[in-house]
């Protein structure tokens, strides 16, 4: 009996240690990891509208009203070159085939995308995180969202971007993403 109780004991202190040691490692690290998704956002931020040298957060009750119709948009900044407004920079979260993916869009005032960069995501290796690769994201600068942007598995036509093979549930839910930015010109171009 008496050994039992000591294993046990013994067993509780090192979970306790380990649960103390997770803890101390997850606020020694917290910092350093949300400082570096901010840089990166920064950074995808400038490749999605490179005209732009400032970006200006929206005020939070226009987002609020956006995302009541696009839930999926966590963040959204007006582009700004000199202190006018040239476009739009949006983050949001959408479901692909592999779960949540995180995707900037960037648009001009007129609804023209200027650049689109997948975050964070668990795509299928060489399936759909080709979607983060420069020969899917590069059919997007110049299509324009208010006229809806399509897929198309074979040949795209005007206003569409071809799909990945074997990953059109990415395709289309990057593209998804990347229409929602038509509530966003609409409500904060007003």
């Amino acid at each position: 009996m008496k050994d039992i109780l000591r294993l046990g004991l013994i067993l509780l202190g090192f979970g306790i240690m380990s649960a103390l040691l997770l803890g101390l490692t997850y606020q020694v690290t917290l910092e350093p990891i949300t400082q570096s998704r901010a840089l990166a956002d920064q950074q995808n931020q400038q490749l999605v509208s490179p005209e732009a040298d400032a970006f200006v957060p929206v005020e939070e009750s226009v987002l609020a009203g956006i995302r009541e119709t696009n839930p999926g948009i966590l963040e959204i900044a007006e582009a700004q070159t000199s202190g006018q407004t040239i476009g739009y920079v949006a983050k949001s979260a959408i479901n692909g085939f592999g779960g949540q993916m995180e995707v900037m869009v960037g648009v001009d005032r007129s609804g023209k995308v200027t650049g689109i960069r997948l975050g964070n995501h668990a795509e299928t290796p060489g399936l759909g995180d080709n979607a983060s690769k420069p020969e899917f994201y590069e059919q997007f600068p110049g299509l324009d969202i208010i006229s809806g942007i399509g897929v198309n598995k074979n040949e795209p036509g005007p206003n569409e971007i071809q799909a990945i093979t074997g990953a059109t549930v990415t395709s289309r839910a990057v593209t998804d993403a990347v229409n929602a930015l038509k509530a966003v010109v609409e409500e904060v171009a007003r």
